[in-house]
């Protein structure tokens, strides 16, 4: 029957193979994207975690450096160090901002009332405030005891919601918190077995290939990380200092909170002005706009003086990469997710540039600040 229409056995038998390949390749990358897409929040703690260890790898190596330990001991020392710090910002967060309160509460209640005055006045007062104010009056000038319980009851039900969600928030952050420590404390302590776990994965001829690019990913997220933590303390310190001669409250703690934010390049520094610019608006609206002017220039300094100075000498990626795979992150997996794109799309472009570029393409791959393969590697010793 196949000699009839032209096709022998053999071609026929090549024919079905290569269609069954093709399909079980598509179904295999189907239930490889569906994977990624119900896990996608489980695969940014691992990445998370994974950064944490290079960063501990990081500071062990310098601390390595000062007093000549073992690894195991200087990874020991640097999450000692690193629980520390930490635990020492949430204690004076939480003393600085409960010593203030009082005053902040005033400052914080005639800030409201003034702005929900004007708001009314001018009628843009939404109906919500309108019904929780209680200088609303009723007919005869006075609110009635069924308005005021009601009222009441719609405002703690909001708040009892509010919290809750807080709450909930809050605990499911520590616990990825929790869970990112752990696993990086693991893979810092003992990287060579993970990674030779991975690279065992592939086949024997091609494990040494891969082995390498592995590395060469590991010193481009270090160099990040440093470029990073560069950027990150020079904000910090320009924001306190400027928080600090205009005296806005807090100015320590919405220094960090720069610093830290300052971790997601571009965006995070105008996402660190934002808690700034509510704080100061409560001293005042001239306060207010003296502070997003030192954000903004911190924001230039940053972005256009400061990180390109650095990052030659680090990495970096095209802004317009950058802001792309911050946007998807974002699309795919929120805050986290765009928090996570600069390290994910620096990972993606070491891969590609080397399986794809050199190897398949057989041209010069550009890997971002490193201009050969590294062969440095993570040592147990």
């Amino acid at each position: 029957m196949s000699q009839h229409y032209g096709y022998s056995p053999i071609a026929d038998r090549v024919f079905t193979g290569r269609f069954l390949l093709i399909c079980a390749v598509i179904t295999l990358m189907a239930i490889a994207g569906w994977f990624v897409w119900y896990a996608i929040n489980g695969l940014l703690l691992i990445v998370a975690s994974i950064i944490l260890a290079i960063a501990l790898d990081g500071l062990a190596r310098a601390i390595h450096w000062v007093v000549p330990v073992s690894r195991h001991l200087s990874i020991a020392l640097a999450s000692i160090a690193v629980v520390a710090a930490l635990g020492a910002v949430i204690t004076f967060g939480t003393m600085n901002i409960a010593a203030r309160a009082p005053q902040l509460k005033k400052q914080i209640a005639h800030s409201v009332n003034r702005i929900t005055t004007r708001l009314e006045k001018n009628n843009l007062a939404p109906d919500w405030i309108q019904h929780s104010n209680p200088n609303s009056s009723g007919s005869n000038g006075q609110a009635t005891d069924g308005q005021s319980s009601q009222k009441s009851h719609s405002i703690g039900q909001r708040l009892s919601g509010e919290f809750s969600s807080a709450l909930t928030v809050t605990i499911s952050t520590l616990a990825d918190a929790f869970l990112i420590a752990i696993i990086g404390f693991y893979l810092a302590f003992t990287p060579s077995a993970y990674q030779q776990a991975l690279v065992r994965l592939v086949p024997k001829k091609r494990r040494q290939r891969v082995d390498d690019l592995l590395c060469e990913v590991g010193i481009v997220l270090r160099r990040w990380l440093v470029g990073r933590g560069l950027s990150m303390t020079a904000v910090g310190i320009g924001s306190v200092l400027g928080l600090s001669l205009l005296k806005v409250p807090f100015a320590l703690l919405l220094g960090l909170i720069a610093g830290l934010l300052t971790f997601i390049p571009y965006l995070g520094a105008i996402l660190s002005a934002v808690p700034a610019i509510l704080v100061a608006a409560l001293q005042g609206i001239d306060i207010a706009f003296y502070t997003a002017g030192i954000y903004l220039g911190l924001h230039i300094l940053e972005g256009y003086i400061l990180a390109p100075l650095i990052q030659r000498r680090a990495v970096s990626l095209a802004p317009g990469f950058l802001l792309i795979a911050q946007t998807l992150g974002f699309a795919i997996a929120g805050t986290f997710g765009m928090m996570l794109a600069a390290p994910i799309a620096l990972s993606i472009q070491v891969f590609v540039q080397a399986l794809y570029i050199e190897d398949i393409l057989g041209d010069q791959p550009h890997m971002p600040g490193v201009d050969v393969l590294s062969h440095e590697n993570f040592s147990d010793s």
